[in-house]
């Protein structure tokens, strides 16, 4: 047997070996969602791979009873995978036709699972089935439709091995150039995309074309370039194979020894990798090197032992191959009544193979007369399915408007709930609107009406001639006292309004606040005089604060006015500052006062709180803490009330520290 008649063979083979493992890999496309029904599906598939080949008959009967249930489920994902697997197992053991069948139910679900890769790959699988019949021009016809979706998916795996497929069907009908043709678009597929599609098979290919041709050198550089690929990459049968088409590559390169060595290796390497059907088929070729070194009673010997080993194992096509051998050798050596005898046996169990091959035939159409009544009953419950999903989904399709509907009253609801939410608080905003328009109108009613209306009696008095000259000097002492009072309250008031109006922000600068707290001290004296009391300022030299002047100058006034106000005759009012964080400095007036109810302390600065008087009966609008703590605010700060233990209050407020 030459290298291209043997090689032709192999390739073949591993050809349909490899589709056959991409039909068994690509069954984990498209797995169910459901964790539990995928278990189940695969033990499915477990159990149809388990049954005997002679038990066809068993395995359609399970394999129908699971597509029935599946398909009462209209589970398409399980479907699939049941329908992949057995077009994998009728395909391995003959029954081709059926193994169409299931291939093409396959590519439909595929097809409805719109995975386009499982069907470019299930097409392919096909086409194998075409030309492991002889129908080369169908299954050119199926590789070409699979190249075309494969193309338009941009699925550029499926092309290459689409080409590949191709190049071997042009391999096995003899037209070489045409397959080297094919492999060279997959090189140019993989220089294009930088990829390495189907590159051992390239390899070992692509040598067996130069083999054919008769370029033996650059053969043997392909094939050891498949090998090298294949040991980098793990895979145990392609070692072996490129084993086996080196060393006939070496045979027919009269290398006899390196020949068997080469053999041996790839021999040992399947045993030892449990590789029981690739060892056998590769140690077929050791006898004809024997036979090219005239060692015709060993390789004689080895044929008999190989074919009690074939058969054992169920190879009846390699137990046939090798009784053709023997019939050869015998003929070789003109022992013609062992070439006779061998010939009846090669006779024999070519006859046994006939009549198997017959029985899968009546196999199959008694199998495909039951399939055509199983089909029907499928089209049945899936016309039945496919009323129930259009029901379910117009249900579906309802439940999603009704679900819609209550999304956007929930956003209506929820959006009136915001839109109430800011009504109220403008409520709030608008009564403690109302309550600080009402202090307003009090204190210019009350206080400052009430100023003007002393002056402007005492005045009438001067005019009319009615005090003497040391009384009128005590009225009008007290005339600018109360003008000095109302003018102040009014700055206040201007001030409070400037910051109340938009476009009228505060102006924050850097100044030393000694001056401005010893002018507060001088707008109170005549009050600090009258009470006794002794104000003292604690270390505030050379202190300076970056904020709004006319606000610093407010607060502290404000403050000061309130501890005078608290504080009993000959009472103590501190000034002074302490550390606070980094960036900040903190302002403290201390008096030693009536102090503040510790429920009073919280809402000392609200608009809502009310004046009390003093400790002279003094009077105030309530309104002087209040923006205080505005003013405080808009500066970056913070200010609180505290009760001194041993009595009084001391309140604090915060402001950034200056730099000079």
């Amino acid at each position: 047997m030459g290298l291209f008649q043997y090689s032709l063979r192999l390739q073949l083979l591993k050809l349909a070996a490899v589709c056959m493992l991409l039909l068994v890999i690509k069954l984990g496309y498209g797995q169910s969602s459901a964790v539990d029904d995928s278990t189940k599906v695969n033990n499915v598939v477990r159990g149809l791979r388990k049954i005997e080949p002679n038990a066809v008959d068993s395995f359609i009967n399970v394999t129908d009873k699971n597509l029935q249930k599946y398909s009462a489920t209209s589970n398409l994902h399980a479907l699939y995978k049941v329908n992949k697997t057995a077009s994998y197992w009728l395909s391995k053991y003959g029954y081709l036709g059926l193994a169409e069948k299931y291939n093409l139910d396959a590519i439909n679900l595929a097809k409805s699972l719109k995975n386009v890769f499982s069907q470019v790959n299930d097409i392919n699988s096909l086409g194998v089935l075409y030309a492991k019949r002889g129908d080369f021009v169908k299954a050119e016809s199926v590789f070409l439709s699979a190249l075309l979706l494969a193309e338009k998916s941009k699925y550029e795996q499926g092309v290459a091995a689409t080409y590949l497929k191709l190049g071997a069907l042009r391999t096995r009908q003899n037209r070489i150039e045409e397959a080297l043709a094919f492999y060279n678009k997959i090189d140019s597929l993989n220089a294009l995309h930088h990829t390495h599609y189907n590159e051992g098979d390239l390899l070992g290919n692509k040598a067996i074309i130069y083999a054919i041709k008769g370029d033996l050198d650059r053969a043997e550089s392909l094939f050891k370039k498949s090998y090298d690929l294949a040991v980098k990459e793990k895979l145990d049968v392609e070692q072996v194979l490129a084993y086996q088409n080196l060393g006939l590559l070496y045979k027919e390169k009269k290398q006899f020894k390196k020949a068997y060595e080469t053999l041996i290796k790839g021999l040992d390497l399947a045993k030892q990798k449990g590789l029981k059907e690739t060892a056998l088929r590769l140690e077929v070729n050791i006898p004809l090197l024997l036979v090219e070194q005239k060692q015709f009673d060993v390789a004689e010997k080895r044929y008999l032992n190989l074919a009690a080993r074939a058969k054992d194992n169920g190879l009846d096509d390699l137990v046939l191959e090798v009784y053709h051998n023997l019939v050869e050798l015998a003929k070789e050596q003109q022992n013609y009544k062992s070439s006779f005898n061998y010939l009846l046996t090669y006779n024999k169990l070519n006859k046994v193979q006939q009549d198997a091959q017959q029985q899968r035939l009546l196999a199959e159409a008694a199998v495909s007369l039951g399939l055509y009544r199983a089909n029907n009953e499928i089209l049945e419950n899936q016309n039945l399915l496919f009323q129930k999903t259009r029901e379910r989904n117009i249900l579906v399709a309802i439940l999603i408007f009704i679900g819609l509907l209550l999304t956007i009253l929930i956003f209506m609801l929820l959006r009136l709930r915001k839109i109430n939410a800011r009504l109220d608080k403008k409520r709030q905003q608008l009564a403690v609107s109302n309550n600080v328009k009402n202090k307003l109108f009090s204190i210019i009613g009350h206080d400052l009406r009430g100023h003007q209306g002393t002056s402007l009696g005492i005045l009438n008095l001067l005019k009319d001639g009615d005090l003497n000259k040391e009384e009128a000097q005590l009225y009008l002492s007290m005339i600018i006292k109360q003008s000095e009072s109302a003018l102040s309250t009014l700055d206040d008031l201007l001030l409070w309004g400037k910051s109340q109006i938009k476009g009228e922000p505060h102006q924050k600068t850097m100044f030393e606040i000694l001056p401005i707290i010893q002018s507060a001290i001088n707008l109170n004296s005549e009050a600090v005089y009258d009470k006794r009391l002794s104000v003292n300022i604690n270390s505030l030299e050379n202190v300076s604060v970056y904020m709004d002047k006319n606000h610093f100058s407010f607060i502290i006034r404000n403050l000061l006015a309130n501890a005078v106000k608290f504080t009993p005759i000959a009472g103590e009012i501190n000034i002074y500052s302490a550390p606070f964080e980094s960036n900040y400095i903190k302002l403290c007036v201390s008096d030693n006062g009536v102090g503040i109810d510790p429920e009073e302390i919280k809402s000392v600065f609200e608009s809502y709180s009310t004046s009390k008087l003093g400790t002279n009966n003094e009077t105030g609008t309530g309104f002087g803490l209040t923006l205080c703590k505005e003013f405080v605010n808009a500066n970056g700060g913070e200010i609180w009330a505290e009760a001194k233990p041993t009595g009084g209050t001391v309140i604090s407020f915060t402001c950034e520290k200056g730099k000079i």
